[in-house]
């Protein structure tokens, strides 16, 4: 969400899509979903859900690839969510400690995920 509302850092998040190797949850997907809808429409929603899901992405950059949601993933976003994190949020963090990567995030929520160890940039 930070890169489509352009909110601080977002060129990172840009960057990260476009060039790096960019990671999430399905999860985090419906959250991201559901945001765009409520802000944008419908139509721009389905959109940016199939470009994020697309194995050839439209503009070329590199396909998201997603955290499988096992047993033991969930027992670590249920553990982050009950020290104060959304549980979507607890998810995004989950992975990032799964992967050994930061979460890339503007919201400061996510200082519970940090107490909790989770790299957040």
């Amino acid at each position: 969400m930070v890169a489509l509302e352009k909110e601080p850092g977002w060129e990172r998040v840009r960057s990260v899509l476009r060039d790096g190797e960019p990671w999430m949850t399905l999860v985090n997907l419906g959250e991201v979903a559901y945001i765009v809808e409520r802000n944008h429409g419908t139509v721009v929603a389905d959109a940016i859900f199939a470009d994020l899901l697309a194995d050839a992405r439209p503009d070329g950059s590199p396909a998201i690839q997603f955290v499988p949601i096992d047993h033991t993933l969930v027992r670590v976003a249920a553990s982050l969510k009950a020290g104060g994190l959304s549980y979507a949020y607890a998810f995004a963090a989950a992975a990032a400690k799964r992967l050994g990567c930061p979460v890339l995030t503007g919201d400061p929520e996510f200082s519970a995920a940090e107490r909790a160890g989770v790299q957040v940039e």
